[in-house]
């Protein structure tokens, strides 16, 4: 009986800790998700990078950052500006960029956001 417990919890494991990564990559690309920073507690965002044969696609969005409304926040992604967007009404803003305006994206690379003075919001990584 104990056996079968250890065995089953095991198998538990494996599949909540593979099953987001699985979800994450897929036709739509590498998807993941930008963590709040100490600034920004309530913030929470996403990063889709898509690539195939001489196309790249990115995309970002931050959100829940209703206290920065009509301010502009910068997108960075492996430490290079990839550009700006202004937080709308509801708190959210998003970006989007295509082939060369997409820096190289492989595994590790670094998205985040922040506010024009600098402020971290947002990071995650591939």
């Amino acid at each position: 009986m104990k056996r079968i417990t250890m065995f089953l919890t095991a198998a538990a494991l494996v599949l909540a800790v593979s099953a987001p990564a699985v979800l994450a990559s897929g036709g739509g690309g590498t998807r993941i998700a930008l963590r709040s920073a100490q600034a920004f507690p309530a913030a929470k965002g996403a990063a889709t990078f898509k690539a195939k044969p001489g196309e790249r696609e990115l995309e970002a969005e931050v959100e829940h950052v209703r206290r920065l409304a009509g301010k502009t926040v910068t997108f960075y992604v492996a430490g290079q500006k990839l550009g700006s967007a202004k937080v709308g009404a509801l708190g959210a803003a998003h970006i989007a960029r295509r082939n060369g305006a997409v820096p190289a994206v492989r595994a590790g690379t670094v998205v985040s956001v922040k506010t024009a003075r600098g402020v971290l919001i947002v990071k995650g990584s591939f």
